[in-house]
């Protein structure tokens, strides 16, 4: 009956001519009556047919625009839950998800490993073969349309947990790809003495801990970075969570996006995507003041812009430092 009413969908976005009423057709068609399994269903036709377009062999410019068109042709996904309002769980639009992914993917060997631990119904892997992908996700429903793709593993685990060492994982992957829930955690976590008690900064960081030192890692986290007088983050949970990220790892940007790009997700909410290239081979450094890149994006034509000016032909930076290093060492036995 899902399959069926998931392939309907399909059908129908592929010809750009799915329309509000003809959702709610098909939906009494197949006898499915409670509003969250039909959004997260719809939700899945979407995951598919975007992952047909972002896969095909055609120049990345082509394929966001089709992305884009796509998302511009959806139906609104405004169906809430106490739960999604509580925890503030939005899906990923598919043109993020698709810069997010291409960012990741760039410059990646053939059989390269994505891990993403909030996966939702799989929106954030459309770039990615599914057979490259370990997916996480502790909703029933949403677990239960993961397991209909090829994906080589699906987890049901707490993404707040120490997922590295629990499920083995730590520096694994050669990518994380990432939007998880935006609400408060219960507890305040130390890492590495920066204490951390938001939820999408917990999981950012346990996301993290499994990515390999030169690995690439794209991540959704909630609201606009915001800045003091004297261009610093404002102290509070964001410059926290900042530092501890700018002190680890290879940042290569931090984009506000605004709330108005995920309307077809039903919501307005201000996100930002950090894209980070690699580990630091020694924790230190700060997050830089305030710059013209704070402004925010509000447009995928920007966004896109953005995102792409971080493929252009550059050593991975930690390649960069170990070849440094390894020029380091030769020189002083050439001394000696």
């Amino acid at each position: 009956m899902f399959a069926d009413f998931v392939k309907s969908i399909s059908d129908l976005l592929r010809d750009n001519a799915l329309t509000r009423q003809e959702a709610d057709k098909l939906a009494l068609r197949f006898g499915i009556d409670d509003k969250t399994v039909k959004k997260e269903l719809i939700e899945l036709s979407i995951v598919i047919v975007a992952r047909e377009i972002a896969q095909q062999n055609l120049p990345i410019e082509i394929r966001f625009k089709q992305i884009v068109e796509l998302y511009k042709n959806q139906v609104n996904l405004s169906h809430r839950t106490s739960q999604s309002i509580i925890f503030q769980q939005y899906s990923t639009p598919a043109p993020i998800a698709f810069l997010a992914d291409e960012y990741v993917k760039h410059g990646q060997k053939q059989n390269y490993h994505i891990f993403e631990p909030s996966a939702g119904n799989g929106l954030l892997t459309i770039s990615f073969p599914e057979r490259n992908c370990w997916v996480n996700e502790i909703d029933n429903l949403r677990n239960d349309n993961l397991n209909t793709q090829d994906f080589i593993q699906v987890l049901k685990v707490d993404a707040t947990s120490e997922l590295a060492k629990d499920l083995r994982f730590e520096k694994k992957f050669d990518g994380i790809i990432t939007n998880p829930p935006f609400g408060t955690y219960d507890k305040t976590i130390s890492f590495s003495g920066f204490p951390i008690k938001h939820l999408d900064h917990i999981m950012a960081i346990r996301a993290l801990d499994c990515m390999k030192d030169e690995g690439r890692a794209a991540i959704i986290i909630g609201s606009h970075t915001k800045y003091d007088g004297a261009g610093r983050i404002q102290a509070g949970k964001n410059r926290i969570f900042l530092s501890y990220l700018y002190k680890h790892y290879d940042v290569d940007d931090i984009i506000n996006i605004d709330g108005s790009l995920y309307s077809k997700q039903g919501t307005s909410f201000d996100v930002r995507l950090i894209l980070v290239c690699g580990r630091k081979l020694k924790p230190e450094g700060f997050p830089p003041l305030k710059s013209d890149n704070a402004n925010p994006v509000t447009d995928f034509e920007n966004l896109y812009e953005r995102v792409v000016r971080h493929f252009r032909n550059k050593g991975n930076r930690l390649k960069v430092a170990m070849a440094k290093a390894k020029s380091i060492m030769l020189l002083q036995l050439q001394g000696t």
